[in-house]
Parts: structure tokens; sequence; C-alpha cells
């Protein structure tokens, strides 16, 4: 490219292995807004009409960036041999009158501004600097190189692996982007000496060259850092995805997690779309978003990412939305990872896992830090009946949310506090084992940040201690709340417990913690009082292990004792059925109720007879079961038998929630 606006030439280095990325691809050759991030560097950098574009390539990617690449000059890199190694292979090619040179990286310049550019290039001209380069300040400068400063003046750049503790807590980092005076250049590459350890010679080496020879050394501090994105993970190149266009689609969107996630997503300001092939579910009502039936193609148009369920990556693979954007490289996620990966990337992550009372002890969590003024972000995987949905959109620093272990989900979450309640099995589909689960579990206490916490029991603690990281400090659970709860169940107690063990580990106060748990109105769906149907009072709830539903119902039945009482149960899976059924047989029959009617297995992601467990799982509890078939029919029973009960509660994860609506409409 030869223009004469600016007399300076670019180089861009693209000849990086790009090894972080686990890709055969190219890194600098991967998608970047639906086209090559080296394409839109050189778009960048065009548009200030230096002199020349020289793009400095690997054997491996030259023919591409070849063929995509127009108006630029190719310089080939045979040998990995480092950053300077590359600029010196450029400077080959750049022509006699030029005076200045400008380095880039072709993964991290995509974002910087026109004004911004020429910024540099004006500061480094008037100021006859032998080098300028950009620095930034970032509040978490993990892995960068840090600026060193006496007196304000610039003394070195020192990487993180050659820091010591106290140029580790510099904020001020290395940004790669550089301006050299020609002649300077030309010299100074001759002098570097290749690392002892990897043999290659570092651009930043000649920075530390004109420091010791007093040449002038100048930097550009960078104020807007959302400019510089570093891109040298498949994590980062989907962060840059989505900086870039913030058009994103939700598939599953109805669905207790998505729905919750989609909506902080457009309180975050991404343009957010969804589809289901169930669009109204009792957490749809919450949403502002769109939610189509079904699933199209037109659904993905001017969509830079998509957003979807496991649920469908399981059980629909090759659904067309998901094929189709697999084929047009549109970046692709479970809103899990989304969350983790990019709701949550500089936030203080309180996270809540267990087999049970997550859902509420997550919402105890977010109503002590929203009483207490903390402000926080909180995605619940049930409605809060004192906000009517299940997520709070905050302005703070704070992330609560709900950990589910089952697919590995929690696996993407990287906590500072992770609270776990319990590692009961479940989900046998996917925890073949209660190894498998137990390996899980320390897996995800183990994504814990540096330093973070873990709040859990005191067996918990004794299972997991001796495979975590030494830096991970771990509280116990104290039974420290005593005072009575407004939701049903001497258990919650535990789970208000955890909640004062995040409240403390903040150093909240205390007394305003346990005020705000008095208050505490509970969640959707776990003993809900739906209301009543005729003089009957009618609850609902989620549970569907043994022991839950166990703990559950008697909690209920102690509350209400001088009342018949029946237990409607919709089983979950075949597979928790198949493998929990001499557990399930046992808890139902020690539970105090009068009656239990079980309808046909709610299938979820699996396939079998609906009935037959069911059926075999009434009959061997005995008499006090009853098979009742589907939750329409199940209904049409209640409603013929109401005057036998006080007091009725459905359980399950799937259909059983209609109940009450179904058995009202029928009186």
């Amino acid at each position: 490219m030869k223009s004469t606006n600016n007399n300076f030439s670019a180089i861009i280095l693209a000849a990086g292995q790009g090894k972080r990325m686990r890709s055969k691809k190219s890194k600098v050759l991967h998608t970047l807004g639906r086209e090559p991030m080296i394409k839109r560097t050189v778009k960048a950098i065009s548009s200030l009409k230096p002199a020349q574009i020289i793009v400095v390539a690997n054997p491996q990617n030259i023919k591409s960036l070849k063929k995509i690449l127009k108006n630029v000059e190719v310089a080939i890199q045979n040998k990995p041999l480092g950053t300077a190694d590359a600029a010196k292979i450029g400077l080959t090619l750049v022509s006699k009158n030029i005076k200045d040179i400008a380095v880039f990286y072709a993964d991290d310049t995509a974002f910087y501004t026109r004004q911004t550019i020429k910024k540099i290039i004006k500061q480094h001209k008037n100021t006859n600097a032998k080098i300028t380069f950009v620095t930034l300040i970032k509040k978490d400068p993990h892995g960068l190189g840090r600026i060193v400063r006496f007196d304000g003046k610039l003394t070195a750049i020192v990487e993180e692996k050659d820091a010591n503790s106290t140029q580790k807590k510099i904020k001020e980092v290395n940004d790669g982007i550089y301006f050299f005076n020609r002649e300077f250049l030309s010299k100074s590459l001759q002098k570097l000496e290749p690392s002892p350890k990897t043999g290659e010679l570092y651009i930043t080496d000649l920075v530390e060259l004109a420091l010791t020879s007093n040449q002038k050394v100048e930097t550009y501090t960078l104020k807007d850092d959302g400019q510089w994105h570093g891109i040298n993970t498949k994590e980062e190149l989907l962060s840059a995805n989505v900086k870039l266009s913030k058009n994103i689609h939700f598939m599953g969107a109805s669905g207790s997690g998505a729905s919750a996630v989609a909506s902080i997503a457009q309180g975050y300001g991404y343009n957010v779309s969804g589809c289901d092939v169930n669009p109204n579910s009792p957490y749809s009502n919450s949403l502002n978003i769109p939610v189509k039936k079904g699933h199209s193609l037109r659904h993905l148009e001017n969509i830079s990412l998509l957003i979807v369920s496991p649920a469908i990556l399981k059980s629909d693979p090759k659904n067309l939305e998901i094929t189709y954007a697999k084929k047009s490289e549109i970046p692709t996620l479970t809103w899990q990872k989304f969350q983790g990966k990019i709701l949550q990337k500089d936030k203080f992550v309180i996270s809540v896992a267990g087999a049970y009372g997550k859902s509420t002890t997550t919402a105890m969590v977010a109503k002590i830090l929203t009483d207490l003024g903390k402000d926080p972000t909180c995605e619940i995987g049930a409605q809060v009946v004192q906000w009517g949905k299940n997520y709070r959109i905050g302005n703070s620093k704070y992330y609560v949310c709900e950990a589910d272990e089952y697919n590995n989900n929690f696996l993407n979450y990287y906590s500072d506090i992770a609270v776990v309640l319990n590692t009961n099995w479940d989900h046998p589909d996917y925890f073949k084992s209660k190894k498998d689960l137990k390996n899980s579990y320390i897996k995800f206490i183990n994504n814990i940040k540096p330093n973070g916490c873990l709040i859990t029991t005191n067996s918990v603690a004794k299972s997991v201690a001796s495979s975590l990281r030494g830096d991970i400090k771990i509280i116990k659970i104290a039974n420290s709340f005593n005072t009575d709860l407004k939701i049903i169940g001497d258990f919650r107690k535990q789970n208000a417990s955890a909640a004062l063990a995040v409240a403390g580990q903040l150093k909240l106060d205390t007394k305003s913690a346990t005020h705000s748990l008095k208050n505490f109105s509970g969640v959707a769906r776990r003993l809900e009082l739906k209301g009543k149907v005729k003089k009957t009072m009618f609850f609902d709830d989620y549970a569907v292990q043994p022991y839950t539903i166990k703990s559950t119902a008697n909690a209920l039945a102690q509350k209400y004792k001088n009342k018949k009482f029946l237990l409607i149960i919709e089983p979950h899976t075949f597979s928790r059925i198949k493998v929990f059924f001499e557990d399930f047989v046992k808890s139902l029959k020690e539970i105090n109720t009068d009656k239990i009617f079980i309808t046909d297995i709610y299938a979820a992601r699996e396939k079998g007879n609906t009935q037959k467990p069911s059926r075999e799982l009434a009959k061997k509890i005995g008499s006090k079961a009853q098979f009742t078939g589907s939750v329409e029919t199940t209904a049409k029973i209640v409603a013929s038998s109401l005057n036998k009960y006080g007091l009725i509660c459905s359980m399950g994860a799937g259909n059983s929630y209609k109940l009450y609506d179904l058995v009202s409409k029928l009186k």
C-alpha cells in the first residue's frame, strides 16, 4: 500500500503460532465480526493512510493472507524467533525515505479508533522520541507486562513472570503498539540478544535498550481501555466478538436459567432476542424480550452470538439454528458459559451449589446484599417471591448466581466466594457414580479465584479438603441462624446460616443481615402457597430427589398437622427413578401424609414408558399410594375427591406446577 499522507510505515505482526487458541487455523485468520481478525486490523490501520502496510506472515498462513488482504506487502518469518525478529523481517520491505515505523500486533488492534492512533502518531512526532509505546491501566493486570516508574519516569517494562511482589501490584501495563524512529530501530535490532530461555528476540527489549542508552522513550496512556483487547484464546475471541456486536440470540429463552441470563444481558446493554419450542413458561412473564415459538434461520440475522440451553445441544444437536451458526462461524455457547465468561467478567462472583437448597440460598444471599445496599446482579433458578422474577440487574461489582452441577454447568463459574451446601448424588444420567460427582465438585471448588473462599458444611470440607488448592480459605457453615423464618421448614435454617456466612465473609453487619432473612418470603415452587380451592390449601414444590421430597413434605405436614394431607408427585426422569428406586420407596413410606398420588414420569431429556415405572413405584409403596396417570387426569381425580383433604401439595420439576390451575378450573 503506497501513500504520502503520513511518513510512516506500519508493520503488522501476524506470524505468531497462536498455540493457546487450540486450533489448526492460524490465530489471525479466526473470525472477528464475520471476517478474519487480520482483515479488521488492516482496515483500522489503512484508515490512517500510512506509506506502507507490511504484514509479517508464517509459512502456514502466508497463502491465506495474500488471498484475503489487498494493497499490503507480505513478508515471511520462516522460523518463530520472536517479535523483534518479525519486526526485523518486516523492516526489510520498508521504503528508504520512511522515517518512522509503527509496529502492531494483528490480534490486539481491532478495536482501536482512528482518532486514538492519530494521537499516538502526533505525540511520537512532536516529542522526537526514539520509541513511543502505549500503556493502559488495568484493574486486573494478571499476565501482562508491568510499567515500572520512578518519580513518574519510565524505568522498565517487567514481564509478570519476572516481576517481584511489589511490581505485580502495578496496574499500568504494556499495550503492545509501538512507534519507532526508523534509524534507531534498524541499529537496535542488530544489538539485541536472544532470550536464554527461548532463543527468541523480543520487541520489549528494545525499550530496555533505549532506556539504558539514555534515548528518549515516550508512553501514551490509553484512556479508553476498551480499545485494547488481546486475543490469544478462544475465550478471548468470544469476548471480542460479543464486544464487537451486542446482537445476541437465546435458544431456549423461556427456561429458568436462560430467561434470567437473557434479561441480565439486556440490562447490560445487549440487544437480545429469543426463541423456545414452549415460549410460555413460569419464567417468560418477567422477560422483556421477544421470544418466538420454534426455531428458524431468520432468528440469526445480524446476530454475533448464539446462546443455547445445554438441553438443546444434547437433545437436538443438528438443530438448524445450531448447524447454521457453526457453518457461518457465529460463536455458539451455553447460557452458563456466557454468564461465566462474559457477564461475570471483572465481577466479584458469589455462586451457590448443591443438590438441593441452592435456589433458596442464592435468593437469601441476593436479598441480604440488596437490603444492605450492595446493589448486586443476581441470577436465580426460581422466581424470588418479593421480586416477581428470577433475576436482578445491579450496578455494583457483586454478581450472585446459582451454580447447577448437572452437565458440569457449574464449571463455567470462577467464584470469589463459592457456597457448597451439600454434594448428594443426583442426575445419574450424567454422573454415573458418587465418585464422578465428587470429582466435579472438586473441579468447581478449584475454580475459585486465587485467595478466594469456600463456604460449606463440615462433612463436605472433610471430603474435599485434601484435593483443594492451598490458597482457598474454607469457612464451615455453623448453625448460626436461630430466628424463625417466614418460610416453612427448619431445614431452611441451614440455607440461612450459609447466607449469613457469606455476609460475614463480606464483613456485612450480622444484625442487619439477620433482619433481612427474617423478612425473606421465599422463592417460587419451594413450598409455595398457590392458593385455596374451596377450603383446601394448595402448595407446590420443585423437589425431585427422595430425601428432598421427604423432608419438604414432612415439614409441610408438621406445619398443618391437623389437616388431611394429599401429596402429588410427578417423578422426574427415568434414570433418577431407576437408580434411586428403593430410596424413593423408603422415603415415600416415611412421609406423614394421608395419601400419595403418583403421576406419569416427566421424561425431560429422556425417552421411555412414562407410566410403567410410576405404576411400579406406587405398587411398592403400598395402599398409601395410587398411580393417577397424566397431570391432566390427576387434576380430575383431585377435583373429584377435593373434600377429603384440607392440604394438597404437588411436587416435581416438570408440569406438576399446573395442577393448582387445572383443579381450580374444574371446581
